[in-house]
């Protein structure tokens, strides 16, 4: 069999994908529960029990993932809460391999076992992304908000380098952590690993805006740019980069996303079995449960595209700004915090204001 360097085959199957309009990429949340609890979380608001028992059985599971499989998706990343902590990962992963998707898994290493591990080891993921936001127990247990967690993590970890399993780590940098970052940068390149880190909040999916809070001030995040590669739009880079519409001229449009969202090949999809286009902006959505194909093929081909054509329909700030590229904000994030998707939110402001300093002093 003839092999091909993986860029290559990644642009290929995205570029024929396109063509027919079929989405590429599945972030898939398995669940909302997770063995955590941390404030600057913004699914920890549906981590209860109430929200839990109304997820997906393992049957419903799998069917959906038939209709992903027909969909024509490639890269599958089953993310939550924390996947692992559904009794059924290990069935339902298995199933996901055998359809032959590439596969990503999201955690915090908090619900690892050996018996996962090993059997990833057998049938190993594309990428682990584990979440990593404090090196010492107190600074740790502090955001996680709850006891004994640090160790847990540690070992989850620890199990995965030993097993040399495709491994990335990721942090979120917030109050809580911020003189903690360079320790666990440290940590982390003595043991061969990466450091990831992101500044990006956004409130919960509920719009609560305690995540909000944990947010560093924005000349910070500038002083943090320095030291670290910041990840500045906070996507998950193991995930292939989501495709455009390619229509120019974002600003002169008035054109209210700048994102990739609705006119993309990324598709979500939440525990309760919903689909949608942006992790932020759950709506407009479909059941994956009780659609049709054909009701899944007017969604992905005629509703969720208009979303990329939205423009402002109010006087925002936000519509007239040069530095709007700078910012980070999008009107998911905006509607979460603010409850309007034109709604300018006065830190990522401040954070594009001090980007453009930041520059010209470089310059």
């Amino acid at each position: 069999m003839k092999e091909i360097q993986y860029k290559k085959f990644s642009w290929r199957t995205h570029k024929k994908n396109w063509r027919g309009k079929k989405p590429n990429v599945c972030q898939f949340e398995l669940t909302f529960k997770c063995g955590l609890h941390c404030a600057h979380c913004y699914t920890d608001c549906y981590n209860k029990p109430s929200y839990i028992k109304k997820e997906l059985s393992t049957r419903q599971v799998k069917s959906i993932i038939n209709k992903m499989h027909r969909m024509g998706v490639v890269w599958l990343c089953f993310t939550g809460g924390d996947p692992l902590t559904r009794d059924d990962f290990l069935e339902l992963y298995s199933y996901a391999k055998d359809k032959g998707f590439i596969t990503t898994i999201f955690t915090n290493g908090y619900s690892m076992t050996p018996e996962i591990a090993d059997y990833l080891v057998k049938r190993p993921p594309f990428v682990i992304e584990l979440t990593l936001n404090g090196i010492t127990q107190k600074t740790y247990e502090k955001m996680a908000r709850v006891k004994g967690s640090y160790s847990k993590v540690m070992a989850g970890l620890e199990m995965l380098r030993k097993r040399n399993l495709p491994l990335k780590i990721k942090t979120m940098a917030t109050r809580q952590n911020i003189e903690e970052l360079s320790g666990i940068k440290q940590f982390l390149e003595s043991r061969g690993l990466k450091f990831a880190p992101s500044t990006l909040l956004h409130a919960g999916l509920n719009g609560d805006i305690t995540p909000c809070k944990l947010r560093l001030k924005p000349e910070e995040v500038i002083a943090l740019d320095k030291m670290f590669s910041l990840k500045s739009m906070g996507e998950d880079s193991e995930c292939p980069p989501t495709h455009n519409s390619g229509k120019k001229g974002l600003r002169e449009e008035n054109r209210l996303f700048r994102c990739a969202a609705g006119g993309s090949d990324g598709i979500n999809v939440d525990p309760y079995g919903k689909m949608f286009m942006c992790s932020c902006l759950r709506e407009p959505a479909i059941s994956l449960l009780q659609a049709r194909q054909p009701d899944i093929e007017k969604a992905l081909f005629d509703t969720f595209p208009t979303i990329a054509d939205r423009t402002f329909e109010t006087s925002s700030k936000c519509r007239y700004c040069d530095i709007i590229d700078l910012c980070g904000l999008c009107p998911g994030k905006a509607y979460l915090e603010t409850g309007s998707m034109e709604k300018p939110v006065e830190w990522f402001c401040e954070l594009a204001a001090k980007g453009v300093e930041y520059a010209q002093n470089l310059s």
